[in-house]
């Protein structure tokens, strides 16, 4: 990632300042994408992390299943697909309201997405980008002598993509 940001870039236009008010415009990020995500699901997210290094942020959408979901996904693999599908027409449906809900709110423009469903965990975590090229490692639970093994891998390549488990 660039350590700096020049004048006139796309960069520039999407992050307003990285200046001292950089915790405020994360703040304003977070409160912003949580409203929106309360409005589509009736429910605010359990954490919305946002990263920001030279002239990209990342954000990070944690969002536990409701019961009816959490209960669906284990009673069989295809209970699990049914929300898995459900959430992955969702974040399709609503990825541009969302990133136009933040730009109109913070001024930030994000420019991708991911979405990946974890029905073992029972959440929906989404990461979204000023930049619009990411990849997403999802890090499984290893042996300590092994280190951890990636257990999935998504590329989002100047689109929204979504992902569900990986069975290994």
């Amino acid at each position: 990632m660039p350590s700096t940001m020049t004048a006139g870039s796309p960069a520039a236009a999407a992050w307003p300042s990285l200046a001292p008010p950089l915790a405020a415009h994360g703040r304003q990020l977070a409160r912003a994408v949580s409203s929106f995500e309360h409005a589509v699901l009736g429910r605010s997210p359990t954490s919305v992390t946002v990263i920001a290094a030279g002239s990209s942020m990342v954000v990070h959408v944690h969002e536990p299943f409701s019961e009816l979901e959490r209960s669906l996904a284990r009673q069989s693999e295809a209970g699990a697909e049914r929300v898995r599908e459900f959430h992955r027409g969702l974040f399709s449906r609503t990825v541009d309201a969302l990133l136009e809900h933040v730009a109109e709110a913070t001024g930030v423009l994000l420019r991708g997405g991911i979405a990946h469903v974890d029905t073992s965990t029972g959440s929906v975590i989404k990461t979204l980008a000023t930049v619009p090229d990411i990849d997403l490692f999802v890090m499984g639970r290893g042996l300590p002598a092994l280190g951890v093994p990636v257990n999935d891998h998504r590329r989002a390549r100047g689109t929204i993509e979504t992902s569900g488990n990986r069975t290994t």
